[in-house]
């Protein structure tokens, strides 16, 4: 009896787990993020996006700036959180709960070439989930 028991708690177990496992790697519907995003692109400075992952535990996306203006980090900073603020306010819309579970989200900005600067890296705004706000870190 008891062995039983312990072997349908086993394959609870393993059967919550997996569900879990499988859900943080669950694709999320791209419509309402690429809806955000393309919102973001009315801004001239944001000249593209590719969302690199998108999925419970990792919601990744490269921000293409023009390159008709150099940027310096106290510019770009602000903007760069600020698209990453809507996509976690999607994420939210979504069913997410990035500030109690295990969601990363990284917005990297990337350069074009242009008049005025050179194609490149520039940073990444990451979430921080202790303090619910997004960090960003230069590249330069």
């Amino acid at each position: 009896m008891k062995r039983n028991f312990l072997t349908v708690c086993l394959l609870v177990g393993t059967f919550l787990s997996s569900s879990v496992a499988m859900a943080e790697s669950e694709v999320m519907p791209t419509e309402p993020f690429t809806e955000t995003l393309d919102n973001m692109l009315k801004d001239e400075r944001l000249v593209g996006y590719d969302i690199r992952s998108l999925t419970a535990s990792d919601i990744d996306v490269e921000l293409t700036y023009s390159g008709n203006h150099h940027y310096s980090d106290a510019e770009l900073e602000p903007f760069n959180n600020g698209v990453c603020y809507a996509l976690l306010k999607t994420a939210v819309n979504t069913g997410l709960r990035p500030f109690t579970g295990h969601t990363d989200i990284r917005c990297r900005a990337v350069q074009r070439s242009g008049e005025r600067a050179e194609a490149g890296v520039l940073g990444t705004s990451r979430y921080q989930r202790d303090n619910d706000d997004f960090v960003y870190h230069s590249t330069r």
